[in-house]
């Protein structure tokens, strides 16, 4: 009597693929979103803030980053917000409390006498003279392509884990 040919076993999918996808495609995410963050910044442009005032620091206020992760004991400058303003008299016009942006504002204290760099359109809106210099922020899209990169790497790793996952039957 013939019997008739055993099936092949049903392979199982691997749980192993579905966490690799899982990872990879949230890693993926993160990458991309990051990495294109880091590539706008670096077009950031103060080549027009052109006029230049001697400013005095006013105030530093240190407040505390709430999304981060806790500091484990130790303090550094990842775990608070430090916003700079400053006072000087631009165009004819006179600030009292500006906030300084660019590059490495948290640099300066209370007191400190600072030459900041501003838009003759806009003079409310001072920056370190360092910013204004060309490619001061290049680094930042270099940082961001390799971002990007990470995460199409990581995308394709997503990509065969789901492809593996979905060839298992």
């Amino acid at each position: 009597m013939a019997h008739p040919p055993n099936p092949a076993p049903a392979r199982r999918r691997s749980p192993v693929l579905l966490v690799g996808t899982a990872v990879c495609g949230f890693l993926a995410l993160v990458l991309l979103i990051i990495g294109t963050v880091f590539v706008f910044l670096a077009r950031a442009d103060y080549s027009g803030h052109t006029g230049r005032a001697e400013a005095v620091v006013t105030d530093v206020v240190v407040t505390e980053d709430t999304d981060s992760r806790p500091d484990r004991g130790r303090r550094d400058h990842d775990d608070e917000d430090i916003d700079v303003f400053v006072a000087y008299t631009a165009e004819g016009q006179t600030f009292d409390r500006a906030e300084l942006t660019g590059l490495n504002p948290s640099d300066h204290t209370v007191g400190e006498t600072l030459t900041v760099a501003y838009d003759p359109a806009d003079p409310g809106r001072p920056v370190t003279v360092e910013s204004t210099q060309p490619g001061a922020f290049r680094v930042f899209g270099y940082v961001g392509a390799g971002l990007l990169a990470g995460g199409a790497v990581a995308l394709a790793g997503a990509i065969a884990f789901t492809a593996a996952f979905l060839r298992r039957r």
